[in-house]
């Protein structure tokens, strides 16, 4: 019997030996109390007894590898250990690690100081390091904090928790983060202290490697569950053992049960009380955790947050307001806005304030708030809303204002932009057209009537040109501030663009401003101020302004009313002698014709009618006087139905001015390309060279020169019959594109000539640095020049300059012999002009018999 009970009673010692087959590497990392080592190696702590009773019962065998944390989570990706304790649930980590479902801990995360240090909320974390483990979820959250309150912490990782405190009492960090468990239990050891800055709440698992089986997860799950199941079972023993452990100090034995004894004897009169305390103390934390929360939240928004009472007396204020009063908490509670602002601000808003309290409704509406020995006034966008108690009565309010200072000085600015010219400070076209929509309403329902005027800066573009177009800018702000100063204060003066000004006068009495020589001799004396030198830098500068004046009975719209005031300015404009132009029907009358013209205009472009003339150009060979047919220039005709022959110099400048150049060129050009091929065939006694003019639109027009170089590969001609005759106002405008655009053409054979050289303003510069073949002199200077000197002298020069350039000189505008020999006495060799052909139609110089009468 007894080599029996033996033989059992080894039996039963080693089954548990025989069904441990499942051997599980678990990751062991000082996280006291949650997990470590004992004093003699063991498995201990919170996690390590949970799961030391899990495997128990399921006859796991449990083999501890000692890491730090990093290490650990490298362990358990690898596979190098099977289940590490105390791990929070990620989705990253979720990828990689399995999880169970039910957790094993709740925990939070919260920061510790040194006693020296204060730091009582989120926002004393600026500029403070705080020492955190690396490779935690707290290192990411707390990144995460720091940036989304835009602090300018430092993270400093460590390798474990108590590094992290070793830290913090050496003056390495001011703060570590650590769960509260581990730092708790270091505030009773160690000289830190708990802040109330408390986060991130978690549930912790034992996270097993990739490669575990399922059923490890599922018996983990079924035992924390059972575990959970009653109040006084040995998973809730096990945490509150642990957490009610706060030093080492090792007690004896007999004092335990002494205590025990106590505890049994006193838990029948306390029970009660403690199960009230410990509701409470679940109420007041959770109260804490709550007002924590939104103290933070209301801290980090940026807006003023406030409480007061009925007395209008601040009981919260959050981080902004205190930010703006630059006061603590303790210092505004109680205060009221006559101790904080000054009276007037104070007197405001409390007359805001006690509307809300008197009404029970919600108020929002703009404030605009000083604070004592400050200039600058702050402007609020304020929202107040009334607090109530349990019997529906009226406590306080809440209020939340943001400062909207910085906008409304946005949209200043804006408006200033929308209304008033930046360059001069006038008000801008929108503003003056909206006045004068205004005005002409109002003179519409039976006001006054009214002027309206429109000045423009003659040949401001020489200015700019001339000098630069700073200096231009400048003589804009004089011109602006002398215009403002002349006028009396109902009137209204502004920029509509450039160098064109608009001004809008109001009627003194009801009587007939046509008539008014008052309104006139006003006018004019304005136009004679305006037109006074300026000082421009180092120089000074006279400039003559042209005026166009309208009158609001003038018109029946404002549209008609701008139309007929700038008919009036260009009316003056071309007028040398006086400047100062008011509408009437005689510039109506030339209006009208002037869009009768256009209109017909842009009829026969879009028919093709214009018709190519051509005029031949001669030179002599030889010293017996001896000519011959050099080319032709291109001239364009127009014959209309209704309006007869109209001049060139009528439909071309209109033709400019209303953007219809470049049609006219390619219908000039297509013209000519069939002549020269015509003239080559039927015209032997001349050369088939075709001079065309070419205004600085057309020149400028995008396609310019490609369009040339496809017409003449399409045709086949060669660039060498055409000669593009250019003019001198052209040169000075983008001399740059204008080079490069001739030496593009230059390279098809194409060549320039200068035309009406003397009447503008070229400068040899220009003359230079452009591939020129020929100036040609304008008639204005050969009609009378047997009998002008100064024509003479012009004329001279002009050939003197171009031999010396190697440019040659055609004039044109010979009409008598008389200027033929004169011509020729001068050095000239090359003519165009009535004296020998006039403008022809293409057809009459393809006959032969043409060239053999002028032999």
């Amino acid at each position: 019997m007894r080599n029996l009970l033996v033989t059992a009673f080894l039996l039963l010692a080693a089954m548990p030996l025989m069904a441990q087959d499942k051997a599980l590497k678990v990751g062991v990392y000082h996280n006291p109390p949650k997990i470590m080592f004992d004093e003699y190696g063991e498995l201990s702590g919170i996690h390590g007894e949970l799961l030391t009773v899990i495997a128990e019962r399921n006859n796991w065998q449990l083999l501890p590898v000692e890491c730090d944390w990093e290490q650990c989570l490298r362990f358990l990706r690898e596979g190098s250990i099977d289940i590490l304790p105390d791990v929070a649930k990620t989705d990253k980590r979720a990828e990689w690690a399995n999880f169970h479902e039910e957790a094993a801990l709740l925990s939070w995360s919260q920061l510790y100081v040194s006693k020296e240090e204060k730091i009582t909320n989120l926002l004393d974390l600026n500029g403070k390091r705080v020492a955190v483990l690396q490779g935690s979820v707290q290192e990411e959250y707390l990144q995460q904090l720091i940036d989304s309150f835009e602090l300018k912490s430092e993270l400093y990782p460590v390798q474990s928790f108590s590094e992290g405190f070793d830290s913090v009492l050496t003056g390495k960090a001011n703060a570590v983060a650590t769960n509260q468990f581990f730092g708790n239990q270091q505030v009773a050891d160690r000289n830190v202290e708990m802040t109330p800055i408390m986060f991130m709440p978690s549930k912790l698992f034992f996270a097993m490697s990739p490669g575990s089986s399922p059923e490890f997860l599922a018996a983990i799950d079924k035992e924390l569950k059972r575990l959970k199941a009653g109040d006084n079972s040995v998973y809730y023993q096990i945490i509150e053992r642990w957490t009610s452990l706060t030093n080492d100090i090792k007690i004896p034995v007999y004092v335990w049960w002494i205590i025990a004894a106590l505890t049994l004897l006193a838990l029948a009169f306390i029970g009660f009380n403690q199960l009230l305390r410990r509701k409470v103390k679940e109420k007041t934390k959770a109260l804490a955790q709550s007002k924590y929360r939104l103290n933070t939240i209301l801290d980090s928004v940026e807006a003023y947050i406030y409480i007061k009472d009925k007395d209008l007396k601040y009981q919260y204020a959050n981080w902004q307001v205190l930010k703006l009063f630059k006061l603590e908490l303790k210092d505004v509670i109680g205060k009221t806005d006559y101790d904080l602002f000054d009276k007037t601000t104070a007197d405001q808003l409390k007359s805001y304030d006690s509307k809300v309290l008197e009404s029970g409704q919600r108020l929002a509406q703009g404030e605009v708030n000083n604070l004592p020995g400050e200039k600058e006034l702050h402007q609020y966008w304020s929202v107040k809303v009334p607090l109530f108690d349990a019997q529906n009565q009226v406590t306080g309010l809440c209020g939340i204002s943001s400062d909207i200072s910085e906008y409304q000085s946005m949209r200043e600015e804006i408006q200033s932009l929308a209304y008033f010219d930046p360059l001069t400070g006038l008000a801008n076209r929108r503003f003056m057209l909206e006045r004068l929509n205004e005005e002409f309403a109002r003179y519409q329902r039976g006001g006054e009537d009214g002027v309206l005027v429109l000045l423009d800066i003659d040949h401001f573009k020489k200015i700019n040109d001339s000098f630069s177009h700073d200096t231009g800018d400048e003589l804009l702000i004089l011109f602006g501030q002398r215009l403002e100063s002349e006028l009396r204060q109902a009137d209204n003066a502004g920029r509509l663009g450039s160098d064109e000004f608009m001004v809008l006068l109001k009627s003194e009495k009801a009587h007939n401003l046509r008539d008014d020589n008052n309104l006139r001799h006003r006018l004019q004396v304005l136009l004679e101020c305006l037109g006074e030198p300026y000082q421009l830098g180092v120089s000074v500068e006279s400039v003559s302004v042209s005026m166009g004046i309208t009158l609001f009975s003038d018109a029946q719209s404002t549209g008609d009313l701008m139309q007929a005031a700038d008919l009036a300015l260009s009316q003056a404009k071309e007028d040398n002698a006086s400047k100062l132009q008011f509408f009437n029907t005689g510039i109506q009358r030339e209006f009208n014709y002037r869009q009768q013209l256009l209109a017909a205009l842009r009829k026969v472009i879009k028919a093709e009618s214009l018709e190519v003339y051509l005029q031949p150009q001669y030179q002599q060979l030889s010293t017996d006087s001896t000519l011959s047919c050099l080319g032709f220039e291109a001239l364009l005709r127009w014959r209309d139905d209704e309006l007869g022959w109209v001049s060139p110099a009528e439909f071309i400048p209109l033709a400019e001015s209303q953007g219809l150049m470049p049609d006219l060129h390619r219908l000039v050009l297509d013209q000519v390309l069939v002549a020269i091929a015509e003239l080559q065939r039927s015209a032997p006694d001349c050369s088939a060279r075709v001079a065309i003019n070419v205004s600085a639109s057309q020149f400028k027009s995008p396609g310019f020169v490609e369009d040339i170089e496809e017409r003449l590969r399409a045709t086949g001609l060669s660039g060498k019959l055409i000669e593009l005759e250019v003019t001198e106002s052209m040169l000075i405008d983008d001399i740059e594109r204008t080079a490069a655009n001739m030496e593009r053409l230059k390279t098809l054979g194409i060549t320039f000539a200068l035309d009406d050289f003397g009447t503008g303003y070229a400068s040899l510069g220009y003359l230079k640095r452009l591939p020129l073949n020929s100036l040609k002199i304008d008639q204005s200077f050969i009609r009378d020049l047997h009998t002008n000197n100064s024509d003479e002298a012009i004329v001279r020069t002009v050939i003197a300059l171009g031999k010396s350039l190697d440019l040659d000189i055609i004039a044109e505008g010979v009409e008598t012999e008389e200027h033929l020999r004169k011509l020729q006495q001068m050095g000239c060799f090359r003519f165009q002009g009535y004296y020998f052909a006039r403008p022809e139609p293409v057809s009459f110089w393809l006959k032969s018999e043409t060239f053999a009468n002028r032999s």
